[in-house]
C-alpha cells in the first residue's frame, strides 16, 4: 500500500489572480483532490465512508506558500496521512514545480462524521487500515486561533448553489475566499498571501449569508498579519477562524 501518494496538476488561466500567479484557493483545491484520490485509493474515500453512513469533514488546514506559480505551471502535488489522534486524522502535502522547486508545504486536520448522529467518531473506530506515516510537511499542533480584537473591515457574501460540495454545505475552499476578499484593497493589490491557518468551526448551506470580518494584527512575524473570522449574518454563529500573512513586493506599497 503506497502511503504517499502523487499527481499533476496544471495552473489555468481561471485559476489566476490579475497578474497571473494561482490563487490561494486554487492551491487549496488542488490540495483536496489529491486528498480524496489517495484516501479512495485507501478504501476510505468519502464516498467509501457514506455507505457506512459516515463522512469526512475537515477541521483545521495551515498552509505555506514558497512560490508563485503562473499560468501553465505543472505543479506536482505529494500527500500523506501523517498521523491520527482521538478524533483527528493528519493528512500532510507537498507542491513542486515542473523545475523541482518548492511551491506549498502543508498540514490539515480531518474528523470522521457521523451522518445520523452529526457528531465525531473516533477515527480508530472509522479508519482501520494502517493510517500514518512518520513524516510531516509542516509541524503544527493546532493551537486555537485567535480572533480579531475588532472589526477593520467586513464584507457580506450569500451562499451560492456552486460553493456547495458532496456532504451539502460550503466547499472549504470558499471560506479562504471569503476571508481574502475582506482583506484592505492596498494589500490585495499589491500583495500575495504566503501563510495561512484555518480552523472549520461550524457549516454554511445555500442561502445562508455570511460576514467575513479582518483585523490587522501587531508583533506577529514579517510581513503583513491579519486575523479573520467568518459569522452566519443572520444567527452571528461563528463559522470559521483564519489568520493570513501577506508579503508585499519590494519596492511596493
Amino acid at each position: 500500500m503506497d502511503m504517499i501518494y502523487r499527481k499533476e496538476y496544471e495552473v489555468h488561466s481561471y485559476e489566476t489572480d490579475a497578474r497571473g500567479f494561482v490563487k490561494a484557493p486554487a492551491l487549496v483545491n488542488f490540495l483536496q483532490d489529491a486528498a480524496g484520490g489517495h484516501a479512495a485509493l485507501l478504501g476510505v474515500g468519502v464516498t467509501d465512508l457514506m455507505r457506512r453512513g459516515l463522512t469526512w469533514v475537515l477541521s483545521r488546514y495551515h498552509v505555506v506558500i514558497h512560490g508563485a506559480p503562473a499560468v501553465g505551471a505543472r505543479l506536482e502535488v505529494l500527500t500523506w496521512p501523517s498521523g491520527k489522534h482521538g478524533h483527528f486524522a493528519l493528512r500532510d502535502f507537498e507542491v513542486a514545480d515542473g523545475d523541482g522547486r518548492s511551491v506549498l508545504s502543508a498540514t490539515s486536520s480531518w474528523m470522521v462524521i457521523d451522518l445520523d448522529r452529526k457528531q465525531p467518531v473516533r477515527i480508530d473506530e472509522a479508519i482501520t487500515i494502517p493510517y500514518a506515516i512518520d513524516k510531516r510537511a509542516l509541524e503544527d499542533a493546532f493551537g486555537s486561533l485567535p480572533v480579531p480584537s475588532g472589526r477593520e473591515a467586513e464584507m457580506t457574501f450569500r451562499v451560492e448553489s456552486g460553493q456547495i460540495d458532496w456532504n451539502r454545505h460550503v466547499n472549504n475552499a470558499v471560506y479562504i475566499q471569503w476571508a481574502l476578499e475582506a482583506a484592505p484593497p492596498e494589500v490585495l493589490k499589491t500583495g500575495r498571501v504566503v501563510e495561512f491557518e484555518v480552523s472549520y468551526r461550524a457549516e454554511a448551506f445555500y442561502g445562508d449569508t455570511v460576514a467575513s470580518i479582518v483585523q490587522r494584527a501587531a508583533g506577529e512575524g514579517p510581513g503583513q498579519v491579519f486575523l479573520h473570522q467568518i459569522l452566519n449574518a443572520g444567527t452571528g454563529a461563528e463559522l470559521t477562524r483564519l489568520r493570513t500573512r501577506w508579503e508585499t513586493p519590494a519596492g511596493r506599497a
